[in-house]
């Protein structure tokens, strides 16, 4: 059964919680910490290596790996550049994405408030703390009128739980190529500028895949077109 968060955490009304909207992330901008839900497999269908069922403390190092990613992707952003496949003219798609900064392992704001398990998955509930200078770059995004866009992005299920994180960076990429679609009529040759998460990632098994929807934030820097059609 999934344990309910601490009353004093509800009754603070916490930055953003299990993939609030961003709409509801800006209304509660004095509270400076950040919560996600996460989750890894105990008892992994396909093997990587790993020993089986996998051990509690290695499935809390994976998902303090995934949770900087996505944290450090909620508080700084990324930069990216991204350019659409065109099979016309034989173009492949291009993505690049790179932090702005990050968030170490280690940080003590960084805190594995609750855990349980459900179906063979460690279930974890992390917070991080933000300090003035996070909170300030945090709210530079959310207070400002940056369109927001989704994407569910993709992973081999077949490659094992060490895939699982990069389902969450294909859906970056995707919720960019939504919003690019958007608002431009034709393909556009590439899109560069800056994307920030707006809160916790779901991820699910579904057709082989470890699917994952997250919901972003974006600044549009450039729009590069092609000239000729």
């Amino acid at each position: 059964m999934r344990p309910t968060p601490r009353a004093a955490i509800v009754a603070a009304a916490v930055i953003a919680i299990l993939g609030s909207p961003a709409p509801a992330v800006a209304q509660v901008p004095d509270v400076p910490i950040l919560v996600i839900e996460l989750w890894s497999e105990l008892d992994p269908l396909v093997a990587d290596g790993s020993e089986r069922p996998v051990p509690r403390e290695v499935a809390i190092e994976r998902l303090l790996d995934e949770a900087v990613f996505i944290l450090s992707g909620m508080i700084y952003g990324f930069r990216f550049d991204y350019a659409p496949s065109d099979p016309t003219r034989r173009v492949a798609e291009q993505f690049e994405l790179e932090p702005y900064a990050e968030i170490v392992r280690g940080d003590p704001r960084l805190e594995v408030f609750q855990t349980w398990v459900e179906d063979s998955r460690l279930y974890a509930r992390i917070f991080y703390t933000l300090d003035e200078q996070q909170r300030s770059w945090y709210l530079g995004w959310t207070s400002a009128a940056n369109p927001s866009a989704s994407g569910t992005g993709t992973a081999p299920f077949i490659a094992g739980p060490v895939a699982k994180p990069l389902a969450a960076r294909d859906a970056i990429r995707v919720a960019i190529r939504n919003h690019a679609r958007g608002i431009e009529f034709n393909r556009p040759r590439r899109v560069s500028g800056a994307v920030l998460v707006a809160g916790s990632p779901r991820t699910v098994v579904r057709d082989g895949n470890y699917e994952t929807r997250i919901a972003v934030l974006l600044q549009i820097d450039s729009i590069t077109r092609y000239e000729n059609y």
